[in-house]
């Protein structure tokens, strides 16, 4: 947290960070933090809705499934709509799914709910990087991109915490925090950002045409498996860990501790491991971290020990964290070579990772048992290994 004043501190005299990125990077702090209060609680709430980890599954990616359909079309359109008003009208979207969570009856209704918060989700995150791409300074741009990352990590670190505390009020009660989270984050965008950024629309073509180019170099394609595997991987895990420590007979408070004592050093750390990346380059740290979170993804499933459980997830969180903070910094080097023309096919491509996770691990899960479904999606981190590898740094 220290860091993030500094950075305010430092930031501070650059009219562009005081007008648009501070007040786009709370309002996002503040919705991020009531869905981080949500997700001890929001797999087991559907799965016990669902009564079957297939169809919680698909629940679960649904969401991820419009940033697959919509990230190209959001570039095309682009430089015709406005963003204030796209994000103001998502916020409130969100107030209204959160409140209608709990009145959810059966797999119908939650599929409905999880349609309408796909879209606002995909035009949520596209337009606030659009604010973050369009209005940082080119001076300071890696450090004002880096404080609105770091602080929707810091609210998704503490607020699992904060969400365990809030089911001894009662189970459902983290669905009206975020609620009343997305309201409030809707107030300071409406009160506080008074600019829309203008950027330029990239044909589907051109974006189609920019893929096809790349996907003929093999860094490139290599680079694209990584970021589908790795997603898929991830969003498996953490999709389902709720069920699964809850299943283990861990309560929702200690799901809710575990989750904050594992994110919370990982976040801590991203700028030290970023700083080991420069030195030692992607493709090393890449192939020691996916060995990392094979063996710690796998030991975890070993005992229910809260102690124990919560040392190898945190140990798993942090390997995790390497190969993110290392394929996004891949993805930055593609987008900044190529430009516009690759951001929405790169972003599709990540949330056809988060898209697939899900649905093949409810159906892995269904098939044996969700203590060996863990196993292998820890173990399936090996799979990232060759690949690094084979990367050209």
């Amino acid at each position: 947290m220290y860091s993030v004043f500094k950075e305010i501190a430092d930031l501070k005299h650059y009219r562009g960070f005081n007008k648009v990125i501070l007040p786009i990077s709370v309002a996002f702090f503040i919705y991020t933090f009531g869905w981080g209060v949500l997700s001890p609680i929001f797999s087991i709430y559907v799965n016990g809705i669902t009564k079957s980890t297939e169809l919680t599954g698909i629940i679960l990616s649904i969401t991820t499934l419009f940033g697959v359909l919509l990230n190209i079309p959001f570039m095309v359109i682009v430089d015709r709509i406005n963003m204030k008003r796209v994000l103001q009208v998502v916020l409130l979207a969100y107030a209204v799914f959160a409140l209608l969570y709990p009145m959810a009856n059966g797999f119908a209704f939650l599929m409905l709910i999880s349609i309408g918060r796909g879209v606002a989700s995909s035009f949520l995150w596209l337009t606030s990087w659009a604010y973050i791409f369009g209005f940082a300074s080119q001076r300071v741009r890696g450090k004002e991109t880096g404080f609105f990352s770091s602080m929707n990590d810091f609210a998704s670190g503490i607020a699992p915490l904060v969400g365990g505390f809030a089911t001894l009020i009662s189970f459902i009660f983290p669905f009206y925090v975020l609620a009343f989270t997305s309201f409030l984050a809707f107030l300071v965008v409406t009160l506080f950002v008074h600019s829309s950024p203008k950027m330029n629309r990239t044909p589907a073509k051109q974006q189609i045409d920019a893929l096809v180019k790349n996907m003929k170099k093999g860094n490139f394609l290599k680079t694209v498996l990584l970021i589908v595997i790795f997603y898929a991987l991830m969003n498996a895990f953490y999709s389902f860990i709720s069920i699964f420590l809850n299943s283990e007979g861990v309560s929702v408070f200690y799901i809710g501790l575990v989750l904050t004592v594992a994110l919370l050093p990982a976040v801590a750390l991203e700028v030290p491991i970023g700083n080991l990346i420069d030195r030692h380059g992607v493709r090393k740290v890449l192939a020691v971290a996916s060995v990392a979170a094979a063996a710690t993804g796998f030991l975890f499933t070993l005992s229910t020990n809260i102690v124990y459980v919560g040392g190898f997830i945190l140990a798993f969180t942090v390997s995790y964290t390497a190969i993110f903070i290392a394929l996004y910094s891949r993805m930055s080097d593609l987008i900044r070579r190529e430009g516009l023309p690759l951001l929405g096919p790169i972003a599709a491509i990540k949330d056809l990772g988060y898209t697939i996770g899900p649905l093949v691990g409810g159906v892995v899960i269904g098939m044996i048992g969700i203590t060996s479904a863990f196993a292998i999606f820890g173990i399936g981190y090996v799979l990232l290994l060759p690949l690094a590898l084979m990367l050209k740094s």
